[in-house]
């Protein structure tokens, strides 16, 4: 249920569906490569949740399209905004849902770089003492295991992943035994919009710029040192794949209706959960 969509004094019958919990995607404008859509993580993630919310109801708040992307003006179309305006979001946000009468928050991450952000955020939470919890959950988590979906398929289950064709199983097999990369434009970031919005796809220009690791900073990770500009060093055209060759759309679709599944697991886990809600007044509680 997109929160924007809902009728004038439907709001409370939509808030009881959902058992009080509101879902916000936060994702990120950036370049994954030349063939994906600058706004891809925000794009495919609230597709998956949207459809999901149809298995599992929940209230969606607008999305947040700005994420964590300090150090990357050199793409254009990228937007940046100071981390003080999003943690500004973010919590006014999240204000606007308990207000509302929300007790359970998901923040549904579709972009690695948030990661950090959304974790403090969440932790800051706790700071101000707040009478509603804010949970994060990393979009990913829900995609497929390769292995795992090739041993399903093997095991003589073919109805698992209708979709695939012998072909598309190959292809799989042969990425899963030659250990693609994958993190960032990649596979299944690619699939996701493919089982999505396929229009915004272009195959044509996957392999435009080179995605392979450089490993410019490695010696610095290696000795156990975070450096801000390790990711961007090591990956110049903001991709972090190799090749798709045999990447189609009836890969994306079985892979999107997968995550779609799991992902209205993960909201049903929350909705029912009664434990962290437990531990939230036991910790308040002792807090001075």
């Amino acid at each position: 249920m997109l929160w924007s969509e809902i009728l004038s004094g439907k709001f409370e019958e939509a808030r009881a569906r959902a058992k009080a919990v509101c879902v916000m995607v936060v994702g990120c404008v950036e370049q994954h490569g030349h063939h994906l859509p600058l706004g891809q993580d925000v794009i495919h993630t609230a597709a998956i949740v949207e459809e999901a919310a149809r298995l599992e109801p929940v209230v969606i708040f607008p999305h947040m399209y700005f994420g964590e992307k300090q150090g990357a003006g050199e793409f254009p179309g990228t937007i940046i905004f100071s981390t003080r305006l999003m943690l500004d979001i973010l919590k006014e946000s999240c204000e606007e849902m308990a207000r509302n009468g929300f007790k359970k928050i998901i923040l549904v991450n579709g972009h690695g770089g948030n990661t950090n952000l959304l974790q403090t955020f969440a932790r800051s939470v706790l700071h101000e003492k707040k009478d509603y919890s804010v949970f994060v959950y990393s979009s990913w988590m829900a995609w497929p295991r390769l292995s795992q979906m090739l041993k399903i398929i093997d095991s003589g289950n073919k109805k698992a992943f209708p979709e695939l064709l012998p072909e598309d199983i190959e292809y799989l097999r042969y990425y899963v035994k030659n250990n693609k990369n994958r993190g960032h434009g990649c596979l299944m970031e690619t699939s996701m919009t493919l089982g999505c919005r396929p229009e915004l796809v272009d195959l044509s220009r996957i392999d435009e710029v080179d995605g392979r690791a450089t490993g410019r900073l490695s010696h610095l990770s290696r000795a156990g040192f975070y450096s801000p500009f390790e990711w961007m060093a090591d990956y110049p055209n903001s991709l972090s794949s190799d090749t798709h060759e045999g990447m189609n759309e009836r890969i994306g679709k079985c892979f999107f209706g997968y995550t779609v599944k799991k992902t209205a697991e993960a909201f049903r886990l929350i909705k029912d959960d009664t434990l962290c809600e437990e531990y939230r007044g036991e910790w308040l509680a002792k807090q001075k």
